[in-house]
C-alpha cells in the first residue's frame, strides 16, 4: 500500500495544506510586519510568498489586508511610545533607585505629520529649461501664429537672463 496523499495540496512538512500555510503566514505578517519573520513562522521561504503574491489573486487581496493590519500596528505602536511612553529604570550606585517615564518625540512628530498636513515638510520644485533653437522647425508647424509667438518670447526672455 501506497503512503502516498491523496491531497496534492499538502505541503512535505508536518502535512499543512497550503491554505493553512497561507493563513498562518497572513496571521503572522499583520502582527510584524516581515515578510521573513512571518515565512519562517508558517515554514515556508520567501520565495514562496512572492509566488503565491504572483499566481495566487486571493492571497494577493489577503495580503494587501494583512499589510493594512500590520501598519495599524505600527501605527498604535508608534503612538503608544510618542504618547504614553514606557517605564525605564533609573540605577543609582548600581541601584534601582526608581523608574523614569520616557517619550519618543521624534515618533511624535512623525505621527503628527502623517496625520496632519500642516505639519509637513514644504517642499518647492524649481525647473529650470535651456532651451536652445534649432534649424529643424517641423514641430514648430503645429503650433498656431499666437503659439509661435509666444515662444519667441520666452525664448527672448531666456537669453536676456542667461
Amino acid at each position: 500500500m501506497s503512503s502516498k496523499r491523496s491531497d496534492t495540496n499538502l505541503t512535505p512538512e508536518k502535512g499543512f495544506s497550503t491554505k493553512a500555510r497561507q493563513r498562518l503566514f497572513l496571521k503572522e505578517y499583520a502582527e510584524h510586519a516581515n515578510v521573513l519573520l512571518a515565512a519562517r513562522a508558517a515554514h515556508i521561504s520567501r520565495m514562496t510568498v512572492y509566488h503565491w503574491l504572483e499566481h495566487d489573486e486571493d492571497f494577493s487581496f489577503a495580503f494587501n489586508q494583512a499589510k493594512e493590519d500590520a501598519k495599524d500596528v505600527l501605527r498604535a505602536e508608534i503612538y503608544r511610545r510618542a504618547k504614553e511612553g514606557w517605564e525605564e529604570p533609573v540605577y543609582q550606585m548600581g541601584n534601582l533607585a526608581g523608574t523614569v517615564r520616557k517619550y519618543d518625540t521624534t515618533l511624535l512628530i512623525f505621527h503628527s505629520k502623517m496625520m496632519m498636513p500642516e505639519y509637513r515638510e514644504k517642499t518647492q520644485v524649481d525647473v529650470n529649461a535651456n532651451v536652445q533653437q534649432t534649424e529643424s522647425t517641423d514641430g514648430l508647424r503645429m503650433l498656431s501664429k499666437e503659439q509661435r509667438a509666444q515662444l519667441r518670447q520666452w525664448l527672448l526672455e531666456a537669453k536676456i537672463h542667461e
